[in-house]
């Protein structure tokens, strides 16, 4: 029979689904859903119970073994190791004098470098626009390095000429410049090499005025740099002498020779003896 009932097809099985107006809400929830979470509720809510419990029936002075442990900071039991390890005046104030020693120090060689990096701008200030190296005169007045550049252009123009004119010797085509050239020399030959001494020169005094114009871009960029490096040094210094003056007036409150105003804002006074 049981293979009979087997073999017959059923219907299949459909859990019960959330209804199309409660889509929202999600699945519908199964009663194995609704027991594990309400397992759940009770062993929380009876955690929370216990808990109040033992918090009605704490004693105040009740003996903990974290009471009497320097490590811990629970409440006014580990203030213990506060008092212990705390520093006398007498020390705090040697401390802050080794400080303001230090302080000192540093200053001044801020100070200094203040003082070489200001040297450094004004020499730099000074400098711009003027052409740098030794100009040695000789016997007749005349500057030697002009006198030397001079001989050494008109040996690189003779040398140029040379070469040019040993290039060209096998061209045909230049044949008749050469003897144009030529008698233009022979017949005045000052008025030729003035000519190319002229360019040569024009030429050399276009490139040092482009490096007397390079030269004096990066002089006026170390000079900008000079000067914020300048501006820096002063700030820490300024910043430096103000730490050390706080240090200065903290120990003179500690010793108790000058006034002032406490944590709370009351402004008190030396102490002085009765007249």
């Amino acid at each position: 029979m049981s293979s009979l009932r087997n073999a017959v097809s059923r219907r299949p099985h459909k859990e019960r689904s959330q209804t199309t107006t409660r889509t929202k809400y999600g699945l519908l929830e199964k009663h194995k859903d609704y027991s594990l979470r309400a397992a759940d509720y009770n062993a929380k809510k009876q955690k929370l119970s216990i808990l109040q419990q033992k918090t009605r029936d704490r004693h105040p002075d009740e003996f903990a073994f974290g009471m009497v442990s320097k490590d811990k900071k629970q409440g006014k039991h580990g203030r213990r190791g506060e008092e212990e390890n705390r520093l006398g005046v007498e020390k705090v104030r040697l401390l802050k004098g080794q400080d303001a020693g230090y302080l000192r120090v540093v200053a001044g060689r801020t100070r200094r470098e203040v003082e070489r990096v200001r040297e450094e701008t004004i020499l730099s200030k000074r400098g711009i626009g003027k052409g740098s190296g030794k100009v040695v005169f000789g016997e007749d007045g005349e500057p030697e390095r002009k006198r030397r550049r001079v001989l050494r252009d008109t040996d690189e123009d003779t040398d140029d000429n040379l070469n040019s004119n040993q290039d060209n010797k096998n061209d045909p085509n230049t044949h008749e410049a050469i003897i144009t050239t030529s008698t233009q020399t022979l017949t005045n030959p000052t008025k030729a090499m003035s000519k190319i001494l002229s360019t040569k020169q024009a030429q050399k005094q276009q490139d040092k005025l482009s490096q007397l114009k390079a030269d004096r871009k990066r002089r006026k960029r170390l000079q900008d740099l000079r000067a914020a490096k300048l501006e820096v040094l002063k700030k820490r210094q300024k910043e430096i002498l103000a730490a050390a003056d706080q240090l200065d007036l903290q120990r003179a409150k500690m010793a108790g020779v000058v006034g002032g105003v406490n944590r709370d804002g009351v402004r008190f006074k030396v102490r002085e003896r009765k007249r």
